[in-house]
């Protein structure tokens, strides 16, 4: 497979790798110059060197100057913009905490409690201008799964607003507007909805087919409406009244008919990491690849650091140039996603040097 394919194919990578500061010869920076990647993603913990402990400042985040450095060092490698990415929703789930000098943060689920859009608006404009000082100019935020109450793995990680999808539409529309005036994308998730899930797709197949309803559709539906949503993040969660088949993030019934055709998003659709066990323990990696991108994937998150494979990231890449290769996907399907990556970055004003 040419050079040129690997460097298509690499305009839908947003890549994990480990260190805290990154050299000539260090592999991220192969990466990016060998296959065009389109950004990385940063973690604070690395789940493999951190330990049972899940010792904080093993992966890419120790302070707010080194952070800063680092994000910097990464986009002099390229000669065009990338996208630097992290989870930031608040409280657990985000990557620049106080233990490393950043501001203290709440959960969104105590933002729902609250229920002040004063107070969601400081959360709000915080969150973004910490990101912004530090480099990062997309968010994995926020959260638009429905509060399902305890039991529920995002409800018990305080990761949802509320059970109210009015009130989740109220704080999100607060939440994108602070990220939208400091430039940094932002990221509606899990499509179609994954509060009411009580498994973890990090750990394996979550069936939610019992427990999902329309209700969990929409803050997703009144967001893309509003013309909120920049990019949505598909859940790996399976019901089979959606798709009797696969789980969403491999879904065309899911991606292409219900969140493209019905509810009309244009955006970029993203995809939750594939090396989660609901996908990695069931499909190969080339299986993975082309069913999500026959489902309407257009940037794939490979956060490398459930288990980390230093091979991961060219072996993806080789993955789609074998499918590209033997005719089962077109060149032309992966310029349609680039096509939208680079009117995302264009509207925030990442683009070339």
């Amino acid at each position: 497979m040419s050079n040129s394919t690997e460097k298509l194919v690499g305009q839908l990578i947003i890549a994990g790798f480990r260190g805290k500061s990154i050299k000539d010869d260090s592999p991220i920076v192969k990466f990016i110059k060998d296959f065009n990647l389109a950004g990385v993603i940063l973690y604070d913990i690395d789940l493999e060197l951190g330990g049972k402990d899940l010792t904080p400042g093993t992966r890419n985040i120790e302070s707010p100057v080194q952070l800063k450095r680092l994000t910097n060092h990464i986009q002099n490698i390229s000669t065009r913009e990338l996208l630097i990415s992290v989870d930031q929703e608040g409280g657990h789930t985000s990557r620049l905490k106080s233990v490393y000098g950043f501001a203290q943060d709440t959960t969104w689920a105590h933002v729902g409690k609250l229920d002040s859009p004063v107070l969601t608006k400081q959360f709000s404009e915080d969150t973004a201008n910490t990101l912004k000082n530090a480099g990062i100019n997309l968010n994995f935020a926020p959260v638009l799964d429905l509060d399902y109450g305890s039991g529920r793995v995002i409800s018990d990680q305080e990761r949802a607003c509320s059970n109210d999808p009015e009130k989740v539409i109220e704080h999100a529309k607060i939440f994108i507007k602070a990220h939208r005036e400091n430039k940094v994308i932002t990221c509606g998730k899990h499509f179609p909805g994954l509060g009411s899930a009580s498994g973890d797709t990090h750990e394996g197949i979550t069936d939610i087919s019992n427990s999902w309803t329309v209700k969990d559709l929409q803050p997703f539906d009144k967001l893309i409406q509003d013309n909120e949503l920049d990019t949505v993040m598909v859940s790996h969660a399976f019901d089979k009244k959606l798709d009797p088949d696969y789980p969403s993030s491999l879904s065309q019934n899911i991606i292409t008919k219900m969140l493209r055709n019905d509810l009309g998003f244009e955006g970029v659709i993203i995809c939750d990491d594939p090396s989660m066990r609901a996908i990695s323990d069931h499909y190969s990696l080339e299986e993975t690849f082309k069913l999500m991108l026959d489902a309407g994937v257009d940037l794939f998150c490979l956060g490398n650091n459930l288990i980390y494979d230093p091979d991961y990231i060219p072996n993806a890449i080789k993955s789609v140039c074998n499918l590209i290769s033997a005719g089962k996907i077109k060149k032309t399907r992966i310029e349609q996603s680039i096509d939208k990556i680079e009117l995302l970055k264009s509207n925030y004003g990442i683009g070339k040097k």
